[in-house]
């Protein structure tokens, strides 16, 4: 796989590299981090020699399936299969056509939607399909500086619009076809007829520092005083809020600034990994993403009940009970194996609870000295 720093050329620049590899390669298959790129100058790459552009939906960092307009062509016309359908036509099943570009696009959606088996498994499948007809897809990685990769997912939600409404717009004049419904912080307003762009509507959740009331620099800030604003957060606002910590051989360090979530729609963990860290699908036992950091990343975040017990108290088939509720829920657990990290929870009172033992009582001491000082 070829690598292409992004960071390091202009846009025009990339966009040229990528003009030349598709005018040798009729499938061109864009990988890497979140802010690498990808859409980005995908989007500015479409013209009258593209044919498809074609993206996962996954919450990972999706890669982009770019094809030439002669192979697209062919690929349409290619049968793949005859489909049986669950449906029958009196005593006889009935089967639908699937040609090859069928088969592309599903593998595109599935294997980063549903199976979530990752990068490698996409290029292998799409490579095993179309090097029967001539075209063994190419493969590129687009990278950036960790500066520069935050930095843009900083900003993404900014030209959302801007940028998909220029998608759209190319589809028409160039006759592309494309299964992209949204980017993070727009969508498309009618996806049946690729009409219209609108911002994402207040119920759902895109990932960006739009769906947050505040960002608040930890630049010179040390463990405890992270702590402590975060519980004066809960205390003050009743509002979630959380940070990333990178545990390395050297130490621990705050990597991410600390992120304060609105009173609802509130997804501070993934969204401070997909902003500060990147991640990418990497299948493995549990473990269906994989973080670019080197070392163990630790997401804390604050415990409000407003929005965690909102949606167990309204569930009528759990038994009302005494017991004092868990403050780290099943989908922090299960965020601590998907994305191989630690989740730590800290309630407004000094309660701490967490996925890794020794850090939880790590995080006790730390608490219990806070709160002795506050005394």
């Amino acid at each position: 796989m070829e690598i292409l720093d992004t960071s390091a050329r202009s846009k025009e620049e990339s966009v040229n590299i990528l003009a030349g590899e598709l005018e040798k390669n009729p499938v061109l298959i864009l990988t890497g981090p979140q802010g690498g790129g990808k859409t980005t100058l995908a989007i500015l790459l479409l013209s009258e020699n593209v044919g498809a552009y074609l993206e996962g939906r996954a919450r990972a960092a999706q890669p982009v399936v770019l094809i030439r307009k002669d192979f697209a062509q062919r690929f349409k016309k290619e049968l793949y299969e005859k489909r049986k359908l669950p449906i029958f036509d009196g005593d006889e099943p009935v089967y639908a056509e699937v040609s090859v570009y069928d088969q592309i696009k599903l593998l595109v959606e599935n294997i980063f939607d549903i199976t979530e088996l990752g990068e490698q498994e996409l290029v292998k499948q799409i490579s095993l399909l179309t090097k029967k007809y001539g075209a063994v897809p190419k493969s590129i990685e687009l990278i950036a500086s960790d500066e520069e990769l935050v930095k843009r997912r900083l900003a993404r939600h900014l030209d959302a619009k801007e940028r998909l409404s220029s998608l759209l717009q190319k589809e028409k004049k160039y006759g592309i076809d494309s299964n992209l419904w949204g980017i993070q912080g727009a969508k498309v307003t009618d996806i049946i007829n690729r009409n219209g762009v609108s911002d994402y509507s207040e119920d759902q959740i895109s990932r960006t520092i739009k769906d947050f009331d505040r960002i608040i620099p930890t630049k010179g800030l040390t463990l405890r005083n992270c702590l402590q604003k975060m519980i004066d957060i809960s205390n003050n606002e009743n509002k979630e809020s959380g940070f990333l910590v990178l545990h390395t051989d050297e130490g621990e360090k705050i990597i991410s600034d600390i992120v304060v979530g609105k009173h609802k729609n509130s997804l501070i963990g993934v969204t401070l990994l997909e902003i500060y860290v990147g991640f990418r699908q990497n299948r493995s036992l549990y473990r269906a993403y994989k973080h670019t950091k080197e070392g163990k990343l630790e997401v804390i975040h604050s415990y409000t009940p407003t929005l965690q017990e909102l949606a167990f108290l309204a569930n009528p088939w759990i038994p009302p009970s005494s017991e004092p509720m868990n403050i780290i829920s099943t989908a922090d657990i299960s965020a601590s194996e998907r994305f191989d990290l630690t989740v730590s929870v800290i309630e407004a009172d000094g309660r701490v609870e967490s996925s890794n033992k020794k850090r939880k009582k790590e995080l006790e001491v730390i608490i219990s000295e806070l709160i002795e000082d506050v005394q």
